[in-house]
């Protein structure tokens, strides 16, 4: 589930935005709000949230110039602007500061809903990159990380790392022979699927410690750990320290 920051001035506005039914069926739930982009930068500083959707009109701080606040920061979190037609040409502005898109007012659900589905396709990728870096970095020897099946095999892991993960059911998904995926990855990477599995996981738990954006508990929900407890207790058998020590100590 990916956590969006809803910025605009207007509560009744937001109340409105938040009933749309197009967030829960893409994947996405508005976890933040902010009435201005003053206090959007407060809490994007605290680092949890994936995106922003912004209204460019406000008091106090207009929504281009929390857009380049942000990026002065350094920070790569990306925006969504929501615009009246008379605020195009700031829009254009924002897309030209890399908003990764903008939507008219007043808003519509269908609009709502294609703009997400871009937006997922965006945070998709930069969430399968970190998984085939674990991958590649787990892995007993060199292996080709542009190998047509070991992509495959890494997306399907990145859009189920919330998931039990089986080889029966990466092979349903990828519409291949469980014995033959199972050989394959074998003879790729060097590792069975289920310790190849289990090490991404553990891989990309880490990377993921490194981001201030995401708590413990999160990341445990994340990759389909029973409790945080259990994850911890697993964590802490490939590691050798907790994720919250880990966490403490990579940042």
């Amino acid at each position: 589930m990916y956590r969006v920051m809803l910025v605009e001035d207007d509560s009744a506005v937001r109340y409105v935005y938040k009933r749309m039914k197009a967030w829960g069926e893409n994947g996405f739930s508005i976890s933040e709000e902010a009435a201005n982009g003053r206090q959007a930068e407060e809490k994007i500083e605290k680092g949890e949230v994936d995106i922003v959707f912004t209204d460019i009109r406000m008091p106090l701080m207009d929504g281009i110039t929390l857009m380049k606040k942000v990026k002065e920061e350094k920070n790569q979190i990306p925006f969504v602007l929501i615009s009246s037609f008379s605020d195009f040409e700031y829009a254009r502005e924002g897309l030209r500061l890399g908003a990764l898109d903008y939507i008219m007012k007043p808003l519509e659900e269908k609009e709502l809903d294609n703009a997400l589905q871009r937006a997922k396709e965006v945070l998709g990728q930069s969430r399968q990159n970190p998984v085939m870096e674990t991958i590649c970095k787990v892995c007993p020897g060199s292996i080709n990380p542009g190998d047509p099946l070991l992509l495959s095999f890494g997306r399907y892991l990145e859009e189920n790392m919330t998931s039990n993960v089986t080889l029966e059911a990466a092979a349903e998904a990828l519409n291949l022979n469980k014995d033959y995926l199972g050989k394959q990855i074998k003879a790729k990477t060097g590792l069975n699927f289920k310790i190849l599995y289990h090490a991404v996981q553990i891989a990309y738990a880490k990377t993921l410690l490194k981001n201030k954006n995401y708590k413990v508990y999160e990341i445990s929900e994340m990759l389909g750990y029973a409790s945080a407890d259990y994850f911890t207790q697993q964590f802490k058998k490939v590691t050798g320290m907790s994720p919250a020590a880990y966490k403490k100590q990579a940042i």
